[in-house]
């Protein structure tokens, strides 16, 4: 009768784990690391959609939880949200300029009405998003090796046609492939990666203006400034008054 007992009571416990594991919050993220991995606009921002909507079965969401806490949980979000984007395709210097870049915010955040409105969801909807732009895992193995090229020498002097000389490809033919393949221009793709790399820049706090453009493989201040405008719908000077209000 005993052995009885302590059968059922571990079976009891058994169950109990296994509905932990299939659990709302755990199924919601499995989808979410999905659709960061799959570069899924529309489903992620279904899912967070509902997770907004059934806050009490979502504890990231709930109300009442400490600011500690809501740190402590979204930077394990960042975590798997680095992950799926790695396995997204995405490239590894775009993740960690991501990554750090929420990191920080997380760390500074003054409130948890603060990291409702300006990690939770964005910070998902970022990394899938970057995916969605620049996964490689679609790409030939020859553009893998260009946009691998362009990561490591994002700062460097670097135009179409000195890549395409250096690959040993005309630069007619790069400039369609690279469309084709990617679905931006050269310049274009080079540019978001830069603009990208000046946001952490200036998340660092660390670095005058002029110096963020210049680190950022940027010569002319003006054309930095032009570019960050037209990919961020900010100036640089508009993005850095904003920062001190959302990480202190």
């Amino acid at each position: 009768m005993e052995d009885t007992r302590i059968s059922l009571d571990r079976q009891e416990t058994l169950q109990q784990i296994k509905q932990k594991a299939m659990s709302f919050q755990y199924q919601v993220e499995d989808q979410i690391t999905d659709a960061i991995s799959a570069g899924d606009m529309q489903e992620l921002q279904a899912l967070l959609t509902t997770i907004i909507q059934n806050k009490d079965m979502y504890p990231l969401s709930r109300s009442g939880g400490t600011l500690d806490e809501m740190k402590h949980n979204l930077i394990i979000c960042n975590t798997y949200s680095r992950i799926a984007a790695k396995n997204g395709g995405l490239d590894p210097l775009y993740i960690h300029l991501i990554s750090e870049r929420y990191s920080s915010l997380i760390t500074e955040a003054p409130n948890v009405e603060y990291l409702e409105s300006y990690v939770f969801s964005p910070m998902f909807l970022e990394y899938c998003e970057a995916v969605k732009l620049f996964s490689t895992n679609d790409y030939s193995s020859a553009m893998k090796e260009i946009v691998a090229y362009i990561s490591d020498h994002l700062t460097s002097e670097m135009t179409l046609t000195s890549v395409a000389t250096l690959f040993g490809i005309h630069p007619v033919h790069l400039a369609r492939k690279f469309k084709q393949e990617t679905g931006t221009t050269f310049i274009g793709y080079v540019n978001v990666q830069r603009v990208n790399l000046a946001k952490y820049y200036f998340h660092c706090g660390e670095y005058q203006m002029s110096e963020v453009a210049n680190l950022s493989g940027f010569n002319s201040h003006s054309y930095f400034t032009k570019v960050f405008k037209k990919i961020t719908d900010m100036t640089p000077s508009e993005y850095i008054r904003i920062l001190p209000a959302m990480t202190k």
